[in-house]
């Protein structure tokens, strides 16, 4: 799922990390990078509202994208696309949409985030209010000026976390929790926190989780580049790079399968898949280095931006051949 709080917290880590190691890593056991053994995608381009730019911001198991597109005035509209039709959500900026089609978003000018379904758009009372992340069951987590939130059915219940991330449908959320001189990667579930650890500079975060409890998020390696983590099982394990220092987890699915972004050996920027204990890179297999994935379905299934040329982009989806 998108990360606007977490993507917000990693910058703000980055620039604050000490210059020397403050903690012990957690277990972890580096994965292994493949070239390429995965199949070749086709790609769909999902269009504009008359404009030349759209870019994607997250995807459900169903195959619905959200996200932001131009009309010929040069505005944007929010937008559902399903079934390769755009449904114009107004000025939403959506930042998830599950599996019923509830999209939830925000507007600008501090109006507070909102449930849309079904052409209406139900508020999520506080008007700071800026959603992280909705669940199947509708369940909605987020932050207000007050703190982390998770909203059911219009009830709404502070959590003792100091950021979130995502919520899976057995109401588990992903977040963080400050601790003294750092921040630490967690989840919540039925009142209770659990603090994930963080490797080196004492800083970790969480990006998502799966309905299995998975959750994905990074810590700084000891050079001080960020490292995607995947915490199962008690244990975080380190994914990986495709040869270089870095690994930015972006999505993970049922299956365990997980997005991401990772440094090549020759300082490149590409699009990666983790799967089975191995990093795979996607550029070899069809998709774009020049874009972001976004977000992957159980069918593995990638919604993506990607620049067709300096200035413009395109929401897609890579569909697995």
């Amino acid at each position: 799922m998108p990360a606007i709080l977490t993507t917000t917290l990693l910058a703000a880590a980055l620039t604050a990390a000490p210059a020397a190691p403050t903690a012990v890593a957690p277990t972890a056991v580096a994965a292994s990078a493949a070239p390429s053994a995965v199949a070749g995608y086709r790609l769909v381009d999902l269009g504009t509202f008359g404009g030349d730019t759209s870019y994607a911001s997250a995807m459900n198991d169903r195959g619905d994208v959200v996200g932001r597109a131009q009309t010929a005035d040069g505005t944007y509209r929010g937008f559902l696309w399903r079934n390769g039709r755009m449904i114009d959500l107004g000025a939403l900026y959506p930042v998830d949409v599950n599996d019923r089609g509830q999209v939830v978003g925000y507007l600008g000018g501090g109006s507070g985030g909102y449930v849309w379904h079904h052409g209406v758009l139900r508020p999520l009372g506080d008007p700071s209010a800026l959603p992280a992340a909705i669940n199947d069951r509708g369940q909605v987590v987020g932050r207000t000026n007050a703190g982390t939130f998770l909203w059911t059915n219009g009830r709404v219940r502070p959590l003792p976390l100091g950021d979130v991330s995502d919520v899976n449908e057995r109401g588990q959320v992903s977040g963080g929790v400050h601790v003294p001189g750092g921040f630490h990667a967690a989840w919540w579930h039925r009142g209770r926190v659990t603090d994930l650890g963080a490797g080196p500079f004492d800083r970790s975060n969480t990006y998502a989780l799966n309905d299995r409890g998975w959750m994905i998020g990074w810590h700084f390696s000891s050079d001080q580049s960020v490292r995607g983590i995947l915490w199962r099982h008690g244990r975080a394990l380190d994914v990986g790079t495709l040869g270089g220092s870095f690994t930015q987890l972006q999505a993970i699915n049922n299956r365990g399968e997980i997005l991401a972004t990772s440094e090549a050996a020759d300082g490149s920027a590409r699009p990666a898949l983790w799967r089975r204990g191995v990093l795979h890179d996607l550029s070899l297999a069809g998709v774009s280095r020049d874009g972001e994935v976004v977000d992957l379905d159980d069918r593995g299934r990638i919604a993506a931006s990607i620049r067709l040329v300096p200035g413009v982009s395109r929401a897609v989806v890579y569909y697995p051949r």
